[in-house]
């Protein structure tokens, strides 16, 4: 292999406080290199340096032995061949997916008008050279997060890209879909193509990465060839400290019913739902992609309304139309997209941790000093790296981010959690102190935590008790001591309306 990509002694501080502390990576042809680290450990500023979105404070980058020149921005990256993909797709929604291959086409290629025939024919030639099955007709909007996902690596072949780097590529795929990807992603090797594979899932890294180089507070820390390396000295590396072990503390004593539902129907579960969470228990809910388990999640915390049935907290029948009625009868709720759902972005740490506990805060005047005070022990007990509490929520790491969103339930005291995916996308620090602050949590009298994951070995690892959804109906309710991965893999299959 040739090397394609070298980066020596980057550096990058933002407001004086060091992002990148003279980091180097190289990059072969042909290669799947992975780059790990806590959230905030440095990996999206270096991508974003490749990118050319942002500028180095110090450092070269060289391309094929050619050192890249100082202006390097979005348009030098591209024309190098450097393309990111961002966990985030950049497509537009209402757009074709003919459309969105050929933007670029658009507006570099001269006209009067567009030959929409030119247009259709290159996207049925790219999208065959690759063996994607996506109609190019198809609105982008009416894809799947998959086909989305196809839909990025073909625009970015259409620029001719050299080096791909791919941010989190497989956070919202199904297991079926994460081996089409690496399918793809040992095709594109194949062709010469070096990919920076970034994620937070250390068993995938294994599988498709030839290499890895782990990041930690700016710095480098180790560079190994991935199929050496172990997950739990990868950690280490990552965190600084060895990973702890699950969270259950012995057996559960299951004496008091603390929440139930019963009868539960809506627009999507046709037949009835019923099940109980203990005091102290994390009942983990976990099913494939579309078995309905945020479907299950919004209804209890009154997002969705429901056609019938009853749900209970602490014995009492709780009438839930909106959002807010759930709040103020003690029930908390993490959204899987915490960006758009679960957080007010432009908002301060201090405004979005304190949105849950605005009715206790006020009185005839709006106790600042006491959210300050509420905000400051979440921030501490959380352990949220932020500058300031006033500092917009936007620029957190994707780990404090999360925190954020938790810290909001738990300064409004809630007695039942519900939390959907809530440690999508984020590294294996920031998802220990997650466990930990759940654990925390449930320990407490009258407090019980719905643990919504489509994560089968997190749900093995934290709940006490696990349901299985397929097709909108609970199949299995298991005792994770007791069974395997591949058992809940064959309830996930199934669509029987027993339960287990």
């Amino acid at each position: 292999m040739s090397l394609l990509l070298r980066l020596q002694e980057i550096r990058k501080s933002f407001y004086g406080t060091p992002a990148l502390k003279a980091v180097n990576f190289e990059l072969q042809a042909g290669e799947v290199h992975a780059l790990l680290g806590e959230n905030g450990a440095g990996k999206t500023t270096l991508i974003k340096i490749l990118a050319g979105a942002y500028t180095t404070d110090s450092g070269s980058l060289w391309f094929r032995d050619a050192l890249v020149p100082g202006h390097y921005g979005p348009k030098v990256a591209e024309d190098l061949g450097i393309v990111t993909i961002y966990q985030h797709f950049h497509l537009l929604p209402h757009l074709t997916v003919a459309e969105n291959l050929s933007l670029k086409a658009f507006i570099s290629e001269p006209g009067w008008y567009v030959n929409w025939r030119t247009v259709q024919k290159r996207a049925r030639e790219t999208l065959a050279r690759l063996h994607f099955a996506i109609d190019p007709g198809a609105r982008v909007k009416d894809l799947t997060i998959a086909q989305q996902q196809m839909l990025e690596i073909a625009i970015a072949l259409s620029k001719k890209a050299q080096v791909m780097v791919m941010d989190e590529p497989t956070a919202a795929l199904s297991k079926r879909e994460t081996e089409v990807l690496f399918g793809l992603i040992r095709q594109l090797k194949q062709h010469g193509l070096g990919i920076i594979y970034v994620s937070h899932k250390l068993e995938e890294v294994k599988l498709i990465a030839d290499r890895l180089t782990i990041l930690r507070d700016g710095n480098n820390v180790a560079t190994m060839q991935a199929k050496d390396a172990d997950l739990r000295e990868i950690i280490r590396l990552m965190v600084g400290t060895s990973p702890t072990g699950d969270i259950r503390s012995g057996a559960l004593v299951r004496d008091k019913i603390l929440f139930s539902v019963k009868g539960l129907r809506n627009k999507h579960f046709k037949e009835s739902l019923e099940f109980v969470v203990y005091e102290h228990e994390i009942l983990g809910i976990t099913g494939l992609v579309g078995a309905g388990k945020t479907e299950l999640s919004r209804v209890i915390f009154g997002a969705d309304r429901k056609y019938g049935g009853e749900i209970r907290l602490n014995g009492h029948l709780l009438s839930l139309r909106r959002p807010r009625d759930a709040v103020q009868l003690g029930l908390g709720y993490v959204p899987e997209d915490r960006d758009s759902k679960g957080l007010c972005l432009n908002l301060a740490v201090r405004e979005n941790i304190g949105l849950a506990s605005l009715v206790k805060l006020k009185g005839w005047f709006f106790n600042r000093s006491a959210e300050r005070r509420l905000v400051r022990e979440s921030v501490n007990s959380m352990r949220i790296r932020t500058q300031a509490l006033d500092l917009p929520v936007k620029y957190l790491s994707g780990g404090n981010k999360q925190k954020v969103v938790l810290g909001k339930w738990l300064a409004a005291k809630c007695n039942l959690l519900v939390l959907d995916e809530p440690t999508i996308g984020i590294d294996v620090g920031a998802r220990q102190d997650i466990y930990r602050l759940i654990s925390e949590f449930r320990q407490k009298s009258d407090h019980s935590v719905i643990l919504v994951s489509s994560d089968i070995d997190e749900v093995l690892q934290v709940a006490d008790r696990v349901l299985v959804l397929s097709d909108y109906r609970i199949v299995a309710d298991l005792d994770p001591a007791r069974t395997d991965k591949g058992l809940i893999l064959e309830y996930c299959t199934r669509r029987a309306a027993a339960v287990s």
